[in-house]
């Protein structure tokens, strides 16, 4: 056996030799591109599943990098005017609970880097202007009162190791999180509540590295059927400088560790940007620069409204409302939607939960249609419907939908559906204002109806109507 292999070694030397006194043959190697956008993904009807949708519509820029259209490379910014006085009254609620709201309206990959669209991929990108209007929208903020830090300064930069997103993905990296941390940090020093504030020291340190597929890798490679390398960059952790010995055996100590008092006096509400699969540790870099310790209520996968809708009912805010509230939005979210007021707002004051029953009704509902709520019967009330709102409470804490009609005396009537994303906790508890716009406001409360999906077999509700504090309701509505 060995004699055998020592025969084997001596041709293959031999061979080698051979080969090292010939001339050397140049290899030649054909390279393509990897993963050009495909014809599928310049149609609009490829994009045929809720997740697609999001990434309408996907084109390729410089150095491999993508970019969805609809979202990233947006020209216009913030809410319509009717949507701005909302925004305002919902940051005047949150004050009279005592809660200060500063509004994080990140910019997106197209504004952050612009170089990376590919003018011959896509030349309808206007930079000058998308930047005019982003930076219009956070003075719209500024002139209702509501605190907002400068993030211009992240426009236009330029891209490298340390790229501020993902090169193929709709977050940001842990150094754009970093960079945006600090201006908020040094905008949120300078707020007149900041100085009252708990101190307290944080610190970060590199804990690996983070492999990202980015979302829209993942979009690319179900439409065009081939995939990009993954992305890897350095990965953070904050954390006390000195943490408390949680397992002390003085009493008094743990009281204050665990009860009530031990919920910071900031909250930062947002999306996954802020707390998700992946940790790009924002909520960490803002706690180190601000010395704050930060409670993180955001929720992946929960778009900018979801963390409110979780987090406004908990009891973690109806009891220990924070003193600042560090809201993350992106801003490819215009903030334009009137029902999302409709439903944060009354929210805040915990709906009908503080306020008298002016109509209730507790039964057994199932799947389709049924009538919940009756003004009438003998017992008519006038409830001009811009004084009121309805607090829906369902038995099973799971259920995400539900449709409501709303009829008026005059024959009019407003359908609505609500519906919380699969990844927020709604408790089965839905809360919306009766609609105020306009004539709207004026219309006196009839019925209201409610329907439910098909897959509902049977689900106990408490239907409340109630009316909305004086204070909380818009003039002249």
């Amino acid at each position: 056996m060995y004699r055998g292999y020592e025969m084997f070694s001596l041709l293959l030397a031999a061979f080698l030799l051979m080969l090292a006194g010939r001339p050397a043959m140049a290899i030649e190697y054909e390279v393509e591109p990897c993963c050009d956008i495909c014809p599928a993904a310049e149609q609009l009807e490829s994009y045929n599943s809720s997740y697609l949708r999001l990434f309408k519509t996907l084109i390729e820029g410089e150095d491999g990098w993508l970019f969805r259209t609809e979202a990233e490379l947006r020209t216009e910014f913030g809410p319509d005017d009717a949507a701005l006085k909302e925004l305002s009254r919902f940051a005047q609620t949150l004050r009279a609970r005592g809660t200060e709201l500063v509004m994080i309206y990140q910019p997106t990959r197209g504004l952050v880097h612009p170089m990376k669209v590919s003018a011959e991929g896509y030349d309808q990108f206007d930079f000058q202007l998308a930047a005019s209007n982003y930076r219009r929208a956070l003075e719209r903020f500024r002139s209702i009162g509501l605190y907002t830090p400068d993030l211009t300064p992240l426009l236009n930069q330029p891209a490298g190791e340390g790229d501020f997103y993902f090169r193929r993905d709709h977050h940001w990296t842990p150094t754009g999180a970093r960079m945006t941390a600090e201006l908020v940090a040094d905008s949120v020093r300078l707020h007149p509540l900041y100085p009252d504030l708990k101190k307290q020291d944080f610190e970060t340190k590199r804990v690996g590295l983070m492999l990202k597929r980015g979302s829209l890798q993942v979009a690319h490679a179900t439409l065009c059927r081939n995939s990009y390398a993954n992305q890897y960059v350095d990965e953070y952790m904050t954390e006390p400088v000195e943490e408390g010995d949680l397992f002390s055996e003085d009493e008094e100590e743990s009281d204050s560790l665990f009860g009530d008092d031990s919920l910071p006096e900031v909250t930062l509400v947002g999306t996954s940007f802020s707390k998700g699969a992946a940790n790009y540790n924002f909520g960490g870099f803002l706690k180190e620069d601000l010395h704050l310790d930060i409670l993180n209520e955001a929720v992946a996968g929960g778009s900018y409204d979801g963390t409110l809708i979780q987090y406004l009912p908990s009891e973690e805010f109806q009891q220990s409302p924070p003193r600042m509230m560090l809201w993350e939005v992106p801003s490819y979210h215009d903030l334009s939607t009137m029902q999302f007021y409709r439903q944060v707002i009354p929210m805040v004051y915990d709906g009908c939960k503080n306020q008298p029953a002016v109509l209730q009704k507790s039964m057994e509902v199932k799947a389709g249609n049924q009538e919940v709520l009756f003004n009438g019967g003998g017992e008519y009330q006038d409830l001009r419907g811009g004084d009121y709102l309805v607090d829906l409470q369902f038995s099973d804490p799971q259920l995400k939908q539900t449709e409501l009609t709303f009829w008026y005396i005059n024959r009019r009537h407003e359908r609505l559906r609500l519906e919380h994303g699969d990844r927020v906790n709604g408790r089965g508890r839905f809360v919306v204002e009766l609609k105020s716009e306009e004539e709207w406001a004026d219309f006196r409360f009839l019925s209201l109806d409610l329907n439910l999906p098909d897959e509902v077999e049977s689900v106990n509700l408490t239907a409340t109507m109630c009316r909305r504090p004086d204070d909380m309701r818009v003039a002249g509505k």
